[in-house]
Parts: structure tokens; sequence; C-alpha cells
């Protein structure tokens, strides 16, 4: 339950296209380039996995095929709603498919996963909330501010927030460990 570093790769792994997309549309403001951009690195990070044979996981594939169809569509429309609007998608869908227990093992190594399993599923039904509400808090702003605005909200909100769970389950699962060894 302590391997964080384990975790952490992860983590970061699924954080980076979106990242990057908020960065390059905010730097440049071309909501095109930045887009175009986002689907190129999740396709490339899903090709590098499937290139080393490492295994794709369903939260992955459905990132990508969003970023994919919000993408093409905000490509072909150049209407910025498009991609604006996958985050709710993305996080609904994740929110979804993190209500099923066990989704979390891939984040702890093997040798841990049997003593982790029952925290990993309580961890699993608050990540599902928080993705809900941002899915929710997504909504509110793509009718309600511009673009820009509602990039920078993106660019810090949701990474902060699930750095933030993250981090309080990191030390939350480490103190059980620590309190109740294997």
């Amino acid at each position: 339950m302590n391997n964080f570093g384990h975790a952490l790769r992860y983590f970061v792994n699924d954080m980076i296209p979106m990242i990057l997309f908020l960065a390059i549309f905010m730097t440049t403001k071309d909501i095109l380039l930045a887009t175009g951009f986002g689907i190129a690195v999740g396709a490339g990070q899903v090709a590098y996995g499937l290139a080393r044979r490492r295994p794709i996981g369903a939260l992955q594939w459905a990132s990508l095929a969003l970023v994919a169809l919000f993408g093409t569509a905000t490509l072909l429309t150049h209407n910025p709603r498009f991609v604006m609007f996958k985050p709710t998608a993305v996080q609904a869908i994740l929110g979804a498919v993190m209500l099923r227990p066990g989704w979390m093992e891939r984040y702890v190594s093997a040798e841990q996963r049997d003593a982790a399993r029952p925290l990993l599923t309580a961890f699993g039904f608050v990540w599902a909330g928080l993705m809900f509400l941002l899915a929710g808090l997504n909504v509110l702003l793509v009718v309600a501010v511009d673009p820009l605005t509602w990039a920078q909200f993106h660019l810090f909100v949701p990474p902060i927030s699930m750095a933030g769970l993250f981090l309080i389950q990191n030390v939350y699962m480490r103190m059980a460990a620590a309190r109740y060894p294997s």
C-alpha cells in the first residue's frame, strides 16, 4: 500500500494529454492547434503502450475515444464548445467506471493488492464522486464562461483536486498499512 512511485507514474501519465492541451490553448489561444495536439498525444500514449506490449486500461481507451470524438467535432466545426464538453463526458464516464470495484488495482503493485483491496474499493467510490462533481462543474462553465476562463479553470482545479485526493488516499493507505501490516 505504500508504493507511492508506482501509483504516481500512472496518475501523471493519465493527466499529461489534458494538461498539454490546456497549456497549448492558453498560450496560443488556438483551440484547433491545442485540440489536434491533444488528440495526437492521447493516441501517441496508447500507441507507445501497445508497442511496448503494456496493457492499456479501460480509462485510457475511453479517454482516447472521447478526445478523438469531441476533438474531431471541434476541428470540423471550428466550435470550441465540443471540446469544452469533452471533460463532462470523460468525467461522467470515468465516474461510472470508477463505481466498479477493482478499477484501482492497477495503481498498486501485485504484492499489495489483496491487502489493499477494501481501501481501494472505498477510495474508488470517492474518486467516482469527485469525477461526477467535476463533470457537473464543467457543464456550468461551458454555458457560463468564455473558452479561456474555462481553460484556466481546467488547468488548475481538476488537476489540483485530483492530486489532493491522490495524496490524501496515499497517506491514508500508508497509515492503514502501518496499523495493519500484512
